[in-house]
């Protein structure tokens, strides 16, 4: 009972009544919606229940910032025969023009469509998407559904690992995964059943501090070749250029393509329906906005600004890196308004002193850290005059508190890649 309350305090006995499901029509694949206590069923076995407990309120329904709406979709993608024709209407409609386009034959193919295909005998599936694109959030989404019943009916134990958290420590064996959930007791289990009924979640090959090799012989890549556990499934993300070597080894290649133009509107009606008219009337105005809208992290980030910018009277953003400076801006005011200063902040150089040099000190670190091609930031040998304490309270760096399979130490981490990207290529300009 103290593992389950840890796992979720909102568990509930199954003697209780569950509260009752969302009314909101479901879209092409529903991200965010308002968490919901699960009712294990009778007869599953504790460490089970346990993991299920775990997942139950994966999905929050809101953040304090910045401020997400509770309704979201994606868009998913089944990737084909390379050597079939590619530029159908539909593969045209996902490519946006990046390094990470995934320029293959592909097919629409819904969430749900997805997972009716997927069965033991499926080992491997691999998704692939830009950043932004919402392969976190489908992680979270995938391990609360398989929670609730609705998906992988035929496993029993799931295992939702951030592949970021492996910063200190980039040795992954299944002990160590079953001893971060508390669960080194199934060791024999699992090795004796060949992972059956057992299902990997694994978020963002492109952030593991080890470049996947097709000749490694550690447990964790021959777990993706399918040399050990060769029973069990294995779901895992990555960003389209880190998966290359994986690609060989997978039964199942989709990709998550965030959204489309229709369904920019939408989420903008939803998230904010008396705004919603003159936000679009802007971003119509400025293609070059309304573009980077295709990638959901970048809408919510525009939504905020945009509903912020029309109460402060601020000039709004007309390129994109505009948008990424004035988002700075208002997390570094938010800072302020949260120890109790009122500052007009209009630009990053007008940063009042010791700020402007702790907020200099991070953006070393987001231009140290992007060059050396890592996302999880330890302070460890790193040359930083300032405490964990003090770059957390600035909010542009927050302290991942689910660094346990790193070794304990205090890890760090952008809000998002882009915004490293973006810090970093300002400490370049300064």
């Amino acid at each position: 009972e103290g593992i389950r309350a840890q796992y979720c305090p909102l568990y509930q006995d199954s003697s209780e009544k569950s509260l009752p499901k969302s009314d909101s029509p479901e879209k092409s694949l529903p991200i965010s919606d308002s968490p919901q206590l699960l009712l294990p069923k009778p007869g599953v076995n504790a460490s089970t229940r346990n993991l299920k407990g775990r997942y139950c309120n994966l999905m929050p329904a809101q953040v304090d910032f910045p401020p997400v709406p509770t309704f979201s979709f994606t868009n998913l993608a089944l990737i084909k025969d390379t050597t079939e024709a590619k530029k159908s209407a539909f593969f045209m409609k996902t490519i946006q023009g990046s390094l990470d386009d995934v320029i293959e034959k592909k097919m629409t193919i819904t969430y749900e469509e997805l997972f009716k295909s997927i069965s033991s005998k499926n080992k491997i599936l691999l998704l692939e998407g830009r950043p932004g694109c919402g392969k976190t959030t489908l992680t979270r989404k995938i391990s609360r559904d398989w929670a609730e019943g609705t998906i992988l009916s035929f496993v029993k134990y799931l295992f939702l690992i951030p592949l970021r958290q492996f910063y200190k420590n980039p040795i992954i064996e299944l002990n160590t995964v079953l001893s971060h959930f508390r669960m080194a007791a199934l060791e024999k289990e699992l090795l004796q059943s060949e992972g059956e009924g057992v299902c990997f979640v694994l978020d963002g090959l492109d952030e593991y501090s080890v470049k996947f090799s097709t000749q490694g012989h550690s447990w964790f890549e021959e777990l993706l070749r399918g040399e050990v556990l060769t029973s069990s499934t294995i779901i895992i993300t990555s960003r389209p250029n880190a998966s290359i070597e994986l690609r060989k080894h997978v039964h199942t290649r989709g990709e998550v393509l965030g959204f489309f133009k229709e369904q920019i509107h939408e989420y903008i009606d939803n998230g904010n329906p008396s705004k919603a008219t003159k936000i679009k009337a802007f971003l119509h105005s400025h293609q070059n906005i309304l573009h980077m809208c295709y990638i959901p992290f970048h809408l919510v980030m525009i939504m905020f600004i945009y509903d912020t910018c029309e109460e402060d009277k601020t000039p709004l953003p007309k390129s994109e890196t505009e948008v990424y400076e004035l988002f700075t801006r208002l997390s570094l005011v938010r800072y302020y308004t949260k120890i109790g200063k009122d500052i007009v902040l209009r630009d990053l150089e007008s940063l009042p002193s010791p700020e402007c040099a702790l907020f200099r000190s991070i953006s070393k670190i987001a231009y140290d850290t992007t060059t050396n091609e890592m996302t999880s930031i330890s302070l460890h040998g790193m040359h930083v005059e300032f405490s964990v304490s003090d770059i957390a309270n600035l909010g542009i760096i927050v302290v991942d508190r689910k660094a346990g399979l790193s070794g304990g130490e205090t890890i760090l981490s952008f809000a998002h890649l882009t915004n490293q990207e973006f810090l970093a290529a300002y400490h370049v300009s300064t």
